[in-house]
């Protein structure tokens, strides 16, 4: 039998109800093994990078930074990030969690790390600014709902 170029035999080694296919070719092609060794140093490198990403995003995270380790232009797309996800989010699930106080504290706290950077600064206050805005247009549709579920 031959798949893609490669030819087997089908034998009864180990007794006749296992069939064992033994490939004629024992080694596979120089340029898959090639292909097989760079999918996995590729592989290797992703994970290697995606565990360095998520440490250095922890790292901005914690509290009690000094104001030479924070690195407001990154903390600024983390926050905007995770208003973005807050803002995506349904009315059901986002009924009674506490990430909208812990977001706008995050925003505080950076707001008077960052207060030297001018630029992160302003950044951080249109980011809460929008975040205000949603949270009073939620409320109002909230209260919208409450008033339609009682007619």
């Amino acid at each position: 039998m031959c798949v893609a170029g490669r030819c087997s035999r089908l034998t009864d080694r180990a007794g006749p109800e296992t069939l064992h296919i033994e490939l004629e070719g024992k080694q596979p092609p120089r340029g898959l093994r090639f292909l097989s060794w760079a999918r996995s140093v590729g592989a290797v490198f992703a994970i290697l990078s995606g565990v360095v990403g998520v440490s250095i995003g922890l790292s901005q995270q914690r509290r009690g930074l000094a104001p030479s380790e924070i690195d407001c232009d990154y903390r600024v797309e983390l926050l905007r990030d995770r208003v973005i996800a807050l803002t995506e989010r349904s009315p059901i699930t986002r009924r009674g969690d506490p990430q909208v106080h812990v977001v706008t504290n995050s925003i505080r706290e950076t707001l008077a790390a960052c207060s030297d950077n001018e630029r992160a600064s302003s950044r951080l206050e249109t980011i809460g600014t929008h975040l205000s805005q949603h949270l009073q247009r939620s409320a109002g549709d909230e209260e919208a709902r409450r008033e339609l579920l009682a007619l």
